[in-house]
């Protein structure tokens, strides 16, 4: 078995545990915000880390009242007198799976000396650079990938990053709804893993991932996968943007993932129908749309009140399929080419 499949089918054992760790660490991180009271929160990440961020930086504009902003690490880096206004009196968030990354370190320490900001760090290794630069830092070692292409590391740093927003902000109901998300884990990953596997394994050559709202940067992240693991171009779009001008390149080649939201269901009923009608292959993942009706297939999500939580389970599912791509097509899911785990500069 190849370390990234591994990966990706351990990643629910990997998640109780870091549901526990947060849980655990409750008291420290909602007192480290109460005595921090920043005036923005401001998200730094690079690639895979950087979608993440947009997910979760919307999360927390949604529920705090508090500005948020997200920043590429390389951006920051090069160009801190750009962003310097925008980012003072900022506590800053960083997920990381190294802790190593020179972008990431640089930006950080270029905040820190010049503007004095704090800091959270959330890191799939113990020790690492970024946790001796943090305030607090928040490791989670059972999550790291082995392999060069993040995918367990994906879900957990997306779980613990949503579970930092619902600590903050006291949402007792959204911790219990990220508990049930994980709890419900191995039982959707083996109910669709035959179907995801024979999707996987078709003809399709291309992959557009559709989200709105909390789940865009889950899904942004889902589009990159496909460009790593099976190595096929992918896109992520808004779901009705899709419509504002990529219709065009989508064909009977191009495999689509839409994560349903609970409103404007006749609209998305809308995009399925017109997909189809240029002959690819859509997958939905959500709650109450019927695939039979709609889509070539639908994986069914329990309907969960907090739309972000979503995105645990969605994850799962452009994992599955650009990994048994991968397998189809004799590429080795573990070791792209070209591709490092992180960067060094």
């Amino acid at each position: 078995m190849y370390k990234a499949e591994n990966e990706i089918l351990t990643q629910y054992s990997a998640l109780y545990k870091t549901y526990k760790y947060l849980l655990e660490r409750q008291d420290n991180i909602s007192g480290f915000y109460k005595e921090c009271s920043p005036k923005r929160i401001t998200f730094i990440g690079s690639g895979s880390s950087l979608s993440l961020c947009k997910s979760t930086a919307l999360s927390a504009k949604l529920r705090l009242d508090i500005d948020t902003n997200v920043i590429a690490a390389g951006d920051l880096m090069m160009n801190f007198e750009f962003y310097e206004n925008m980012i003072r009196n900022s506590l800053i968030i960083i997920p990381s799976r190294s802790g190593s990354t020179s972008e990431v370190l640089l930006a950080v320490k270029t905040a820190k000396q010049k503007l004095g900001l704090k800091s959270i760090s959330i890191c799939a290794v113990e020790h690492s650079e970024l946790s001796k630069l943090s305030d607090v830092n928040l490791a989670l070692p059972w999550a790291f990938d082995e392999s060069i292409c993040q995918t367990r590391t994906v879900t957990n740093l997306y779980t613990a990053n949503l579970m930092l927003i619902a600590i903050i902000t006291g949402d007792t109901y959204l911790i219990e709804e990220i508990g049930k998300a994980i709890e419900i884990g191995d039982d959707l990953l083996n109910n669709i893993m035959p179907d995801i596997k024979r999707l996987g394994e078709g003809k399709w050559e291309n992959a557009v991932v559709l989200a709105d709202a909390e789940l865009e940067g889950i899904a942004e992240e889902g589009a990159l996968a496909f460009k790593e693991i099976c190595q096929r171009q992918s896109n992520y779009y808004h779901i009705l943007d899709v419509r504002h001008g990529p219709m065009v390149i989508i064909n009977e080649k191009t495999l689509v993932i839409i994560a349903l939201t609970p409103y404007g269901r006749k609209y998305q009923e809308d995009i399925i129908y017109d997909l189809k009608a240029k002959g690819c292959t859509v997958i939905t993942v959500g709650n109450g749309i019927e695939a039979a009706s709609y889509g070539d297939y639908g994986v069914e999500l329990p309907a969960f009140k907090n739309y972000a939580v979503n995105g645990i389970p969605f994850i799962l599912v452009p994992q599955m399929l650009t990994l048994h791509k991968a397998l189809a097509e004799g590429i080795n899911p573990d070791r792209p080419e070209g591709l490092n785990p992180w960067i060094k500069l």
